[in-house]
């Protein structure tokens, strides 16, 4: 089962969109993948907290959560860096 949601993301000072795909698959375990960053390792913490606090059990089955930043935005932003 997959589902996708839009969510927001700040990375220095500007927001960006971020694409939230969620799969529910035959398996063991939750595995956050996406943005290259060290808060994504921290963010299964949270995550797993936030979901117990809540009420809601994560089910004996394996969950993928993909995170994606829009691309055209981060290139834009890229190169606003370049040009400084």
């Amino acid at each position: 089962m997959l589902k996708k949601v839009f969510a927001s993301a700040v990375f220095g000072v500007e927001a960006s969109v971020i694409t939230v795909e969620v799969n529910v698959d035959i398996g063991v375990g939750y595995h956050l993948v996406g943005l290259p960053d060290n808060a994504i390792k921290e963010s299964n913490y949270r995550i797993a907290a936030a979901l117990q606090n809540n009420g809601y059990r994560i089910p004996g089955k394996k969950i993928t959560i993909a995170l994606a930043r829009r691309i055209g935005l981060y290139k834009s932003t890229l190169a606003r860096f370049e040009q400084a």
